[in-house]
């Protein structure tokens, strides 16, 4: 029973010392979420390129190392070269967070959705992509 407990304690630390967006990507079971790629934001208002999605959930997660220590807003927006882009939703990412945009499959049209990041901070970000 004693190891038992020991082997537990271990993977809680070790769980701790993951970063956070690798914690949220195993979090949501191995293998589910696809890297799509990532930027670097340098204003508010700036837009990164589009990544894009089948359907189901999106995730962007925000890099710990780059930008204020604080919550900033990021928003995701789907590309529609017709007309509008739709705006999707925003989230408030710490550094080293991760935010989930789930059932965005109604945004698919065609084959796929085409979603890009909008950054509302005026500090220098860096976002990653996941689907």
């Amino acid at each position: 029973m004693k190891t038992f407990k020991m082997v537990v304690a271990a993977m809680v630390v070790l769980l701790l010392a993951t970063p956070s967006s690798s914690l949220a990507a195993n979090l949501a079971g191995a293998g589910s979420w696809d890297y799509l790629g990532e930027e670097t934001l340098y204003s508010n208002g700036a837009e990164s390129h589009v990544y894009a999605s089948g359907g189901g959930d999106y995730m962007i997660c925000r890099d710990r190392n780059v930008g204020p220590s604080g919550e900033v807003k990021v928003e995701l927006w789907e590309y529609d070269p017709e007309s509008y882009n739709d705006y999707v939703g925003a989230r408030y990412l710490s550094a080293g967070e991760c935010g989930i945009f789930r059932s965005i499959g109604g945004f698919v049209d065609g084959a796929q959705a085409e979603f890009f990041a909008k950054s509302r901070t005026s500090s220098t970000i860096h976002i990653s992509f996941f689907d």
